[in-house]
């Protein structure tokens, strides 16, 4: 429903609020808006113009409109502690007292914010934005962040119920103010407009009723510059926008982690139709703050335009969060292209397993889409105790993907009528020899499908050369002949589907299980243990080693060079996988030894499941202050996955140089994971 304002109409003139003056006007448009609203509601109309303003506030039955497109409405960014008065607020979906937001609005009813106009925040990078570095990519630089004591700090305050009155901010810290953001208010319109230069993110309207976003361009790029992000609202039409973003285009919210279970409060009835994401993390994103719930979400008829946006769809949560995600509909869109994946979601964003509140994925359905590019076509994992299901994937075409699919944990899907790559699915995934293949030993196969194991028929080849092969036998357990110097194995299910493994070198002898030997022996079958081979495991690994062991694991495509260098082709082709980066922005340094928290970060690049913007979330581990803030995330990851281990003390060491034992050691689970 849309707001009910009266017809009556209000010119900015007529209380002294002149275009293009030096003046900062706050006072008189905010005398204004109370004037209009307490006269019973109208339109107040601010004509072509420049107009310099601090926060204001909308009220009821008003509607607040930009005539011209060359109306401005310039929000100030010098003497934010006058400006920006401290108000009831809530950032990053958790309620608190901030700075306010430059468009703010609580308890009111029957408002709008409409016309031609442009919202400038001011925000650049001496202002608002300098506060915080987001750590984009796992190789991010490691440089100060302002915001982050605040952040941990409100996080405490959500997860020790300290009352909201004592979650005090504003001056003397650092957590930016949202662009415009309605809490608690009914009937509500945001109509187009253009929005650029947020301080944080762009549209948040927060427990509302009845919001229309329609027509609105968010064109911002700063740290955290999410598009719109409904947050506990109900019955939410979002139409015709255009989204160019530094985070997520849309992202619907329902509070985080304790304040959001005790406020119960899902965000949903939501339509999301005819829009088009250009820039972005994810076009339409549900989390990560969902503690409350999403459901009953459809988003129709929708664009994705651009090779910059990272996710088209995309789900994310965590084990702290918790929530629901249900009822969903993705239905009749075209991804141009995407360079994440047209289809993404994962339970281990940021705090992963940290938490004993799991999430649930169910009743999801995609269909009919068309898609282009990117690190994968579909990718959808959940926990072991809490599967996706209700999973509806149907009439999906996608093409020019590096890996087809990750289905992790998906119960009973519905596959009908996918193709990625030209191949259709369900089909056998991530084929794999497991064991270490040596003359007249036993191997077992391993294969994958669509969210879990797949029954396949199993087909043994052997190679004295790796060119030529043949048939050697068929079934799950294989006694690998003798004179064999490599085998395969191919995966064939009831549709004829077949998928065939990697090749694994055959070893001379055979290496007992748990023995020093088998964890070389492991890697040397997989070729990726090489001039290694003659080292002790106490020998610290440089980058340049590293790399060579790691090419197997590198995708052909991705084998490139960065430039010249006095390096192998093996450490070019691991920086041009984004395995390792160069130093320094140049060098690649090749006789660099790797940190511990380096190795984390080089597993996690490596393991064939890519979560790009590594965050800012950090392990759990003794000695997590030495840790680095750009690759904590990926240390936690890497404890989760079992990549790496804690030592003494629960300490993780990050500073320690990586031994060529510990390498391979690590190589191996990454291996493993990877499926090769």
């Amino acid at each position: 429903m849309l707001p009910q304002i009266p017809k009556n109409r209000y010119d900015a003139g007529e209380f002294g609020i002149a275009a293009d003056s030096d003046r900062i006007q706050t006072k008189e448009l905010q005398q204004a808006i109370d004037a209009v609203s307490g006269n019973g509601g109208g339109r107040l109309v601010i004509p072509r113009g420049t107009y310099r303003t601090g926060a204001l506030r909308l009220k009821d039955k008003v509607e607040l409109h930009l005539e011209s497109e060359d109306t401005v409405l310039c929000f100030v960014n010098e003497d934010q502690e006058r400006h920006y008065p401290v108000v009831f607020c809530h950032w990053e979906a958790t309620p608190c007292y901030n700075y306010s937001p430059l468009i703010y609005a609580c308890d009111a009813k029957d408002i709008a914010l409409t016309g031609r106009g442009t919202l400038d925040g001011g925000a650049d990078k001496d202002h608002w934005w300098n506060w915080h570095h987001q750590v984009e990519n796992a190789w991010s630089e490691d440089r100060p962040d302002l915001q982050l004591p605040d952040r941990l700090l409100l996080r405490r305050m959500n997860a020790e119920g300290i009352p909201v009155k004592e979650r005090v901010f504003g001056p003397g810290h650092y957590l930016r103010p949202n662009f415009v953001q309605p809490i608690r208010c009914e009937r509500v319109l945001f109509q187009g407009f253009t929005l650029i230069n947020s301080p944080m993110w762009q549209l948040n309207p927060v427990m509302c009723k009845s919001l229309t976003v329609d027509g609105v361009t968010m064109r911002s790029h700063g740290s955290n510059n999410d598009g719109c992000d409904p947050e506990s609202c109900s019955g939410v039409h979002i139409v015709n926008c255009r989204f160019d973003t530094g985070d997520d285009c849309i992202s619907l919210k329902s509070g985080r982690d304790r304040d959001g279970r005790l406020a119960d409060r899902p965000c949903e009835n939501v339509v999301i139709e005819a829009n088009e994401f250009a820039d972005g993390h994810g076009g339409v994103a549900l989390g990560s703050e969902m503690s409350g719930g999403i459901r009953r979400v459809l988003a129709v008829n929708n664009r994705f335009s651009s090779p910059n946006l990272t996710y088209a769809l995309r789900f994310k949560t965590n084990a702290r969060r918790g929530g629901r995600v249900e009822d969903i509909v993705l239905a009749d869109s075209v991804m141009d292209h995407v360079h994440g994946a047209a289809v993404h979601g994962t339970m281990l964003y940021e705090d992963g397993r940290n938490g004993s509140h799991l999430p649930v994925f169910r009743n999801i359905t995609i269909e009919n889409i068309v898609a282009h590019g990117g690190d994968y076509g579909i990718f959808l994992e959940a926990f072991d105790e809490v599967p996706i299901t209700g999973l509806v994937l149907r009439n999906i075409k996608i093409d020019g993907v590096a890996k087809a699919m990750r289905g992790m944990n998906w119960k009973d899907p519905v596959v009908e009528a996918v193709e990625i790559n030209q191949k259709l699915f369900p089909r056998p995934s991530s084929v794999r020899i497991l064991g270490i293949p040596a003359e007249n030993s036993l191997v077992n196969a391993d294969a994958g499908g669509c969210g879990g194991p797949v029954r396949c028929r199993f087909l043994w080849e052997v190679s004295r050369d790796g060119a030529a092969w043949r048939e050697a036998g068929e079934g799950e357990e294989f006694l690998v002949p003798p004179e064999s110097a490599f085998v395969r194995v191919t995966a064939q299910d009831q549709r004829k589907n077949r998928e065939t493994s990697r090749s694994y070198q055959v070893l001379p002898r055979q290496v007992e299980a748990g023995s020093r030997d088998y964890e070389r022996g492991r890697l040397m079958c997989r070729g990726m243990l090489g001039r290694a081979q003659a080292l002790p495991d106490e020998v610290p690994v440089t980058r340049e080693l590293l790399a060579e062991m790691m090419m197997p694991l590198a995708d052909a495509a991705g084998r490139r060079g960065t430039g010249e260098g006095a390096c192998s082709p093996a450490l070019q082709a691991a920086v041009g996988c984004q395995f390792l980066a160069l130093k320094e922005g140049r060098d690649f340094a090749p006789e660099g030894l790797v940190t511990r928290q380096e190795m984390a970060t080089v597993a996690m690049q490596a393991c064939g499941v890519n979560y790009r913007n590594a965050s800012s979330t950090m392990p759990v581990c003794a000695d997590v202050e030495k840790v680095s803030n750009n690759y904590g995330t990926n240390v936690a990851r890497a404890l989760y996955f079992g990549f790496m281990e804690l030592g003494e003390g629960d300490c993780f060491f990050p500073d320690r140089p990586v031994t060529l034992g510990e390498a391979v050691e690590v190589l191996n689970r990454v291996a493993d994971f990877a499926g090769i």
